[in-house]
């Protein structure tokens, strides 16, 4: 689950996201590591240690990982090892009006003790809205479109109103959002981006001061994230003049895209965006 690098200069025109996309198993590798990887976000999609992935591949500075560089993962080499585990990452979960741990626990695919055990949650029965729990999600495999969104109208039409406010494509902006966090309002990546739209603190920050100039809550409501990431998908669209690469824009920053550079997983990215908008809302 890659997150490319952003130059200080262009760190305002952008956005991380946590779309699953490496989908290997421990046992599968090796890891090529991409921009913006670390090894600790590594052992968390493979379910490994980081002093694991440190002994077997000889590295004294867990810190210094570099692109292009091969992580060899527990059993890779050994045939005979036992089935491997589906890949998770581990994310965070912002608790929302009406939310249990089992329901939480049964969205995350995790048991209402994992989930317990990994908060320190002292009463399974007690949690609070705005409150912080790690969730671990299974990755999607590479180029995998998420599965169909819930039927929910009256979401629906609001994504479209903002989008519509904006000039957008409503189908555009909900397949974005469903690509980035399947509609997890309470999803929050390693790096902080936050939401439906998966904004990142860098960004939101930007876009209450110099943009839309207001305090909006993008964290615990809906409509305030949609619109912010509405309102930079517009900004991206109107800068590059072309959807793809505003697309690609909203994954691997504006610089990087203006200045010619397409990784192949912002390539998957676009695609999968665009299978989904077509699939769904054509």
């Amino acid at each position: 689950m890659g997150k490319l690098c952003r130059s200080a200069a262009t760190a305002a025109l952008a956005v991380a996201i946590t779309l699953a996309t490496a989908g290997s198993v421990a046992g599968a590798g090796p890891h090529e590591v991409k921009a913006g990887d670390t090894l600790w976000g590594i052992a968390q999609l493979y379910d490994v240690t980081v002093d694991e992935l440190a002994k077997l591949n000889g590295i004294p500075n867990p810190q210094l990982i570099l692109p292009g560089q091969l992580i060899k993962l527990p059993g890779g080499d050994n045939p005979h090892s036992s089935s491997p585990s589906t890949a998770r990452t581990e994310l965070e979960y912002i608790v929302q009006a009406g939310d249990t741990v089992s329901g939480i626990a049964v969205r995350f695919e995790m048991s209402v003790d994992g989930l317990r055990d990994a908060n320190q949650i002292p009463d399974v029965h007690l949690i609070l809205p705005g409150q912080r729990l790690k969730v671990r999600v299974p990755a999607a495999a590479p180029g995998e479109a998420p599965r169909h969104p819930p039927d929910d109208r009256e979401l629906e039409a609001m994504i479209e109103e903002i989008a519509s406010s904006y000039g957008l494509d409503p189908g555009l902006v909900k397949a974005i959002a469903w690509t980035e966090s399947g509609w997890q309002q309470g999803l929050v990546s390693s790096a902080g981006a936050v939401g439906f739209m998966q904004l990142t603190p860098v960004t939101v920050m930007w876009m209450e001061q110099d943009v839309l100039r207001e305090d909006l809550n993008e964290a615990l409501s809906i409509y305030d994230n949609v619109r912010m990431g509405a309102r930079f998908l517009r900004i991206l669209i109107d800068a590059t003049g072309d959807e793809d690469l505003a697309i690609a824009a909203y994954y691997q920053g504006y610089g990087v895209t203006t200045s010619g550079v397409m990784y192949e997983e912002t390539k998957r990215y676009v695609e999968i965006v665009r299978a989904v908008k077509e699939r769904y809302w054509p």
